[in-house]
């Protein structure tokens, strides 16, 4: 195996890396560089003296990865060209953008129309988790597996008889607001190729930055200023388009016009057409004809008067432009405008070149015109004096060293390169790894090339070939079921198919955009949540639920209900919600009538079309009345206690019952409860304590305070503290806490604070549920939403269910959910 590196070593741009394996030359990634002081292209003399190209695989759509392709396609137009579906759609957006920008400025061209047209006929697409071939008379294999950083990103993984290599390409670990993060699997490769771009620190948090600039944004707005966010057309600029979308939807941020100008309506168009690369959430409102990005303040700008228009208006807006650098577009002419006024901002996202005027712009950032500092900038031809306010935000969708190092640690390659990153980040990222890895990590040049002996290749996960059912007819929306089924007796409902993968298992060829609108329409199969180009099979009895050719009217469905489930079976109770077609059945004890009348449900929703949702709280009402009928008329009950965290009732009566193991039998089948009678006369609170002491106990009140103290510093404290005593005369605390579970997260403090005050200590077994019901109401209104009805709580379940009026996405879903675990110790249901 030889690597050569043809640019984009030691720099970031031109990303070009040459890997001669198997006696195939294997292009990865081949762009241009944004810099006038360097040439453009990469070292193209290498790879003619190197013996030309077989083949090129590419990671992603920006142009320092994809710039300079028709020009090297157009030398080697044998070379088949392989990317994901989304990065060639995004690949002609860009080409042809650069094109119209060289003719504009006057520059000679590297390559013409016709190039990118020859190109793009050349570019073979599959998607990221399918292994492929692309020689007849070769044993390598390509699999793409999604990088994160931009829609339709892939790392590339080679495999071969010499050895495997892994390139990561540019990638993103973390979700990022339009896109899923990374999804590298624990890879066995023997060389690795790592970009470096953000190798010498660490990220910001990233909610904090969306925040700042949220803040920046609404603060400018107040005051009537205008915000320019110079943004990349492709990721960055869809990713600040979501970010404001969702602050107005939350009153985060007036609803001023966001306007959207140059290349990025171009590329916005390109994601609405590729729903199966984007986060879940957004891909099922497309499939649903809802506009992700467009309403009615986020606006188009259609044309150079609508321009003019927006720079004279006296009214507040946010514009979000290309290019990202200020290097051109309509960016550099809106900034020419805002840079004037005082109360307008220039918000910059990206990473910025050096040469770039965003770059000069960040160095007028702490300046101040009072203490004469030059704050001019040439933006094109025009020096300006910079009296706006300048403002930097990290919303990076590259990796940050800790990333970095932990792919690597994952993957534990022999041979690590450290590409697309300037020395110094290159070198501060190197050392970090070498601290994990016991690796040969290299730091190659520009024109270098590796020879690279791999001497006992690692060996490789067998790829999976999954039956084929021989069809020499195309898949339809007719016969797709046919699919479902074979896919359903062979493979099964968990594993996640690609396209290329389900059209394989078909049998006939066919093309995968095709076949994937198939899918997206179909009851039959639907995307991962996670991998939304992936495809799973429905579950059958979600297919039949689908299937139901008519929903039952609610009134005759309701009057089924009865009919169904007559007094005897439990139910109490019944409803609807009519949106959702989602029939409401309140059982006595609903765990029991899941389990007894299962079969009677499915067929329930099977002839009314109506999916069955049953009630999670006991009805405590019904405990009583089975109990007095199970006990006979001669046990006098005293009392009846219901502890839903350890689903027990506990019952005192006068003597004890002749069968009690026979009474807490049947409580058990009729109420899935466990029955305890008269516990509290066999059991001592002792047995609870979870520390004693032999020290001489405090004076109460100090032990308590005592107590309030060492509670001050934790993020939780108890809400009671009860001095009592067992029957024994033994004096103790207990502490409750808003739920037990919090409080057992203190055991180790209550212990030695049991032994530093003298007082047995306890945790009490109650909740608080105002405390409780009223975080959750907290927490959603924190974030703009609004609730349906009041929170439900199951203290059996540890859970809590709140019903919103609105979707949510999943990121500040898991965060809500976090957020209220921590503080509750309880689990949160979002419908």
């Amino acid at each position: 195996m030889k690597l050569l590196f043809c640019g984009g070593a030691g720099e970031v741009g031109a990303s070009c890396y040459l890997v001669q394996i198997d006696g195939k030359n294997v292009l990865l990634d081949c762009g241009i560089r944004f810099t006038s002081s360097k040439d453009a292209l990469p070292d193209f003399r290498l790879i003619q003296e190197s013996g030309g190209i077989d083949a090129i695989v590419i990671s992603h759509a920006h142009t320092d990865h994809t710039g300079a392709l028709p020009a090297i396609s157009r030398q080697f137009p044998n070379a088949l060209i392989y990317m994901t579906h989304m990065s060639k759609d995004l690949t002609r957006v860009l080409l042809y953008d650069s094109l119209k920008i060289m003719e504009r400025e006057g520059e000679i061209p590297i390559y013409a129309e016709n190039h990118v047209r020859e190109m793009l006929n050349r570019t073979i697409c599959f998607s990221p988790n399918f292994t492929f071939k692309p020689f007849n008379d070769s044993d390598i294999s390509v699999t793409f597996y999604s990088a994160g950083h931009i829609a339709g990103a892939a790392s590339i993984y080679i495999t071969s008889s010499e050895g495997s290599l892994f390139y990561s390409g540019d990638f993103c670990g973390f979700r990022q607001n339009s896109i899923e993060g990374a999804s590298i699997p624990k890879l066995r490769p023997d060389v690795a190729i790592f970009e470096s771009t953000y190798g010498d620190r660490l990220h910001a948090n990233r909610q904090i930055e969306e925040q700042r600039l949220i803040e920046s944004i609404d603060e400018v707005i107040g005051s009537g200023g205008k915000v320019l966010v110079p943004a990349f057309a492709l990721g960055r600029a869809q990713e600040v388009i979501l970010i404001l979308k969702k602050a107005i939807n939350k009153g985060q941020l007036s609803p001023y016009p966001i306007y959207v100008d140059g290349m990025v309506k171009d590329i916005c168009r390109v994601y609405k057409l590729n729903p199966n690369y984007l986060k879940s959430d957004l891909a099922k409102k497309i499939f649903k004809g809802i506009d992700i990005f467009y309403d009615d303040n986020v606006i188009p700008v259609e044309s150079p008067e609508q321009r003019r228009n927006i720079i004279e208006s006296k009214t507040p807006c946010v514009i979000i432009a290309s290019s990202g650098m200020l290097t051109g577009g309509p960016s550099q002419m809106y900034a020419q405008s805002l840079a004037n006024d005082e109360r307008s901002l220039i918000a910059i996202t990206g990473y910025q070149d050096e040469e770039s005027p965003g770059r000069e712009l960040l160095k007028i950032i702490g300046k101040s015109e009072d203490r004469g500092d030059d704050r001019s900038l040439k933006l094109g031809d025009v020096e300006i004096n910079v009296k706006c306010k300048v403002g930097k935000y990290e919303l990076s969708a590259h990796a940050d060293k800790m990333e970095i190092v932990n792919l690597a640690n994952s993957l534990y390659p022999r041979r690590i390169f450290l590409v697309h990153g300037n020395p110094e980040s290159i070198m501060s990222l190197g050392k970090e790894i070498q601290k994990d890895i016991n690796a040969l990590i290299y730091a190659p040049e520009n024109g270098e090339e590796y020879t690279i002996n791999v001497k006992k290749p690692r060996k490789q996960k067998t790829v999976v070939k999954y039956p084929n059912m021989g069809k020499e007819e195309p898949l339809t929306r007719e016969n797709i079921s046919q699919l479902w089924e074979f896919v359903m007796t062979n493979v099964g409902t968990s594993t996640a198919l690609s396209v290329e993968d389900l059209i394989e298992i078909w049998g006939f060829e066919q093309t995968p955009s095709v076949v994937k609108q198939i899918l997206n329409e179909s009851i039959y199969f639907e995307p991962d949540r996670r991998r939304m180009f992936l495809y799973r099979a429905v579950e059958k009895s979600q297919v039949e639920k689908l299937m139901a050719s008519k929903v039952m009217e609610v009134n005759e469905m309701l009057t089924l209900v009865d009919e169904f489930f007559p007094a005897e079976t439990g139910l109490y109770k019944k409803g609807a919600r009519f949106d959702e077609k989602i029939a409401l059945l309140y059982f006595n004890f609903p765990e029991i009538a899941r389990d007894k009348y299962h079969d009677k449900i499915k067929e329930f929703e099977k002839r009314t079309g109506w999916q069955v949702e049953i009630n999670k709280n006991i009805n405590t009402q019904a405990l009583d009345e089975v109990i007095h009928n199970l006990f006979p008329e001669s046990v006098i009950i005293n009392k009846i206690s219901y502890m839903p965290q350890s689903r027990k009732v506990k019952v005192i009566t006068e003597g004890e019952p002749e069968n009690a193991s026979e009474l807490s039998q049947a409580f058990k089948n009729i109420t899935g409860l466990t029955l305890v009678i008269n516990e509290e006369d066999k059991k001592d609170i002792e047995d609870d304590f979870l520390s004693r002491s032999n020290k001489s106990p405090m004076e109460q009140n100090q032990a308590l305070r005592y107590i309030d103290e060492i509670f001050s510093q934790m993020p939780h404290r108890p809400y009671k503290k009860s001095v009592k005593l067992t029957k024994s005369g033994v004096k103790y605390i207990e502490l409750s806490f808003i739920s037990k579970a919090i409080g057992e997260q203190y055991s180790h403090i209550i212990k030695k604070m049991a032994v530093e005050t003298g007082y047995p200590m306890t945790i009490g077994d109650s909740c608080n549920q105002i405390e409780i019901i009223s975080i959750a109401k907290r927490l959603a209104a924190e974030k703009g939403l609004k609730l349906k009805k009041n929170p439900s709580i199951y203290l059996d379940k540890m859970l809590v269910q709140i019903v919103l009026t609105q979707d949510l996405d999943d990121n500040l879903q898991e965060e809500i959910k976090s957020r209220f675990w921590t503080l509750t110790g309880m689990t949160l249901e979002i419908n």
